[in-house]
């Protein structure tokens, strides 16, 4: 009929769009948490939303069937990625993947329509009169492409961060550690204004610090994306980094991996 248009998907631009976002929007997901890059996890956890993707338009579900099933794939996608055991950090999580996918889409979006307006003559002429351009899938596909790279080095790189080793004397034995060196670790003891270098619970450590009765014990409030509260920490016997004699406190933190380095340093005792 006259002003009627068919509708061409191309399920595998289609596919790859979905895919590629999903990935970058999880990728970013996991750097703001600060959760360690399993990129195979990651990678499994965009498949599946690149199908879902593709199934959503081509199955007949109604809007509401479809929202639900949107937010339960997004659900086993960062459940996937990201391997969540508690209802908080779950919930955190799926908050976060959503917040960052409507800014990728946001972005998307942008450019999509000013390269649209730009190539509008080009595509004109490669179009199919009744037909969805197939040439905007194309451009979706490459601006896809184009964000992907440009946000991967940017939070690559958006923070300062390098690794070194530390030893931490603590009644007379030294641990030795990897750890992240990062920035955005501001803390400090409130009192005597030392940096704090965290570390995980569930290391030799963290377990010795947190059983630890001590004058020593220093209270440290702390506040991030997805938690806050007092950090019990202590002061060491000596702290150093490279060949470098520290003064720091350090204090043990739950669930925290530190991008699958054993302590967090702050950037500034460098």
């Amino acid at each position: 009929m006259k002003g009627s248009e068919e509708l061409i998907l191309y399920a595998d631009v289609l596919f790859a769009i979905n895919f590629s976002m999903d990935f970058l929007a999880l990728f970013i997901c996991s750097i703001i948490l600060h959760k360690k890059l399993l990129r195979k996890r990651i990678v499994i956890a965009a498949l599946l939303g690149g199908l879902f993707g593709v199934f959503e338009v081509i199955l007949p579900i109604n809007q509401i069937l479809s929202i639900l099933l949107s937010v339960l794939v997004a659900f086993f996608m960062c459940l996937i990625a990201f391997f969540e055991k508690s209802a908080k950090r779950i919930i955190i999580t799926n908050l976060m993947y959503w917040g960052v996918s409507a800014g990728l889409g946001g972005v998307m979006s942008l450019l999509y329509s000013i390269l649209n307006k730009l190539l509008a003559e080009v595509i004109a002429n490669y179009s199919q009169t009744t037909a969805y351009n197939g040439a905007r899938f194309f451009i979706i596909a490459a601006i896809t492409a184009i964000v992907s790279i440009i946000f991967s080095r940017i939070f690559t790189s958006k923070k300062d961060v390098s690794s070194t080793e530390i030893t931490v004397r603590l009644d007379e034995i030294d641990f030795k550690m990897n750890a992240l060196c990062d920035s955005g670790n501001m803390l400090c003891d409130p009192i005597l204004s030392k940096p704090v270098i965290l570390v995980s619970c569930e290391s030799k450590i963290g377990k010795i610090i947190t059983s630890k009765e001590d004058k020593r014990k220093r209270f440290i409030p702390y506040s991030d994306v997805s938690s806050s509260g007092i950090l019990k920490g202590i002061i060491p016997e000596m702290v150093k980094i490279g060949d470098n004699i520290v003064d720091a406190v350090i204090a043990p933190i739950e669930k925290k991996d530190f991008a699958g380095y054993e302590a967090l340093v702050p950037s500034k005792l460098l």
